[in-house]
């Protein structure tokens, strides 16, 4: 299917469709992929670090004594393995922490996008919505118009009542104007976020829920931990932040490896095996090294790693607060807004009923032209509530379903 929508222009999409292109095209996504790679590439530098290292040296010296001018040629190769270094035992599982950590952004960055993603395809299909309702309103406005104008040259309306429907016609020309400001500002987001230049149609409805049940909030909060990306982004760069101060006392001790090489030695470069054989030295042995004179850095990295250590820990304290507090207020704004769609459901029918009984009694006589104009106006703006919040109760409910990693509801198309 993505092959399918790359290779031709189509400009109509489903969610799960857009959903799959923005995984395939979207530069917000390959971005963070890309990050995720190179700190894997970075986990492997550190882990190359274990094993032997080899280094080659060749030089030719001229020197100058008493007139008398010599020439030597020297070169060296040697292998050398660390058995004892702590530090790179330390970066190892510190790169490997922290690998773990860049892994958890990706995952999150990937949901985040989805999120953006759905909250603007909602908001595209509210306003797709909102522009269809405008221009019915902005029709039927003007054929009030005309019918008053009509009655108004054969005197049987006031000029008070043409007045009204010329502003009544003028208010849905503005309400047309914001719906398509909406639209357009929907429909740019969204192209942006699925890295496209063509317009995107969407061919999703949103559906009114029925009987959506609500899990308790102290059980979402219990799973807060476990599952939410911001949490586990902080715990884990808070463990990478003790293993820094770990290996920061690590420092202290000796390091040790083994080395074994030839050291080559000649007044004259001669490409012959017996040559090179007779001129080179075997070297081979034991390092140790004592932080002996380090002991200035080491202290300052121990009280750096100390005070990054206190910092993470009250960046994670300030994260489960935070989390915590957008979970609530989530938690609580969608069961206002799943109750305010139920409200507003009703209040649409009710003023779809009112609109059509003052449109008749408005062709008998009984009511003013205020009052009909009136009910078309409480009509429209009833169409406005619900689409909008049939919109946020989808958007809310994707907020909450990021907010724990996982999805909460049942996806209702």
């Amino acid at each position: 299917m993505i092959i399918f929508l790359l290779l031709t222009q189509v400009d109509s999409l489903s969610l799960e469709q857009a959903i799959d292109l923005a995984l395939t095209k979207s530069p917000y996504y390959h971005e963070s992929k890309l990050s995720f790679e190179k700190s894997r590439i970075q986990f492997y530098q550190t882990l190359s670090n274990l094993l032997p290292t080899v280094s080659s040296r060749l030089s030719y010296t001229k020197s100058e004594y008493n007139g008398v001018t010599t020439g030597t040629y020297s070169g060296s190769m040697s292998l050398t393995q660390p058995i004892f270094d702590l530090d790179i035992f330390s970066s190892v599982i510190i790169a490997q922490r922290q690998l773990k950590s860049n892994r958890i952004q990706f995952q999150a960055d990937a949901a985040e996008l989805i999120l953006r993603l759905k909250t603007a395809y909602f908001n595209l299909v509210n306003a797709e919505d909102l522009l269809n309702s405008s221009k019915i309103a902005l029709k039927r406005a003007e054929e009030n118009l005309k019918l008053i104008e009509a009655k108004y040259e054969l005197g049987a309306a006031s000029r008070l009542e043409k007045l009204q429907g010329e502003v009544f016609h003028l208010r849905a020309q503005q309400d047309l104007a914001k719906a398509k400001t909406l639209q357009i500002t929907a429909q740019e987001e969204l192209k942006s976020l699925l890295g496209v230049s063509c317009d995107i149609y969407p061919t999703d409805t949103l559906t009114v829920p029925i009987d959506t049940e609500f899990p308790p909030l102290d059980s979402l909060i219990s799973l807060l931990q476990r599952v939410n990306y911001n949490l586990k982004i902080t715990r884990e760069l808070r463990n990478v932040a003790h293993l820094n101060l770990t290996a920061s006392y690590l420092g202290f001790l000796p390091k040790v490896s083994f080395f074994y090489g030839y050291t080559y030695n000649s007044d004259s470069l001669i490409f012959d095996f017996q040559h090179f054989k007779d001129n080179t030295t075997k070297n081979y042995g034991v390092t140790f090294s004592f932080p002996i004179f380090e002991l200035k850095s080491l202290i300052f990295n121990c009280l750096n790693a100390r005070k990054e250590l206190q910092l993470q820990e009250f960046k994670k304290q300030q994260a489960l607060f935070e989390t915590e507090k957008s979970l609530r207020t989530t938690y609580y704004t969608l069961k206002e807004v799943y109750e305010k769609l139920r409200l507003t459901k009703k209040s649409l029918a009710a003023a779809e009923e009112a609109a059509e009984i003052a449109k008749e009694q408005y062709a008998l006589g009984v009511i003013s032209l205020l009052d009909f104009l009136g009910a078309e106006k409480d009509l429209y703006d009833a169409k406005v509530s619900y689409t909008s919040a049939l919109s946020d109760f989808y958007i809310q409910k994707a907020k909450l379903s990021y907010l724990l990693g996982e999805i909460t509801f049942k996806e209702e198309r």
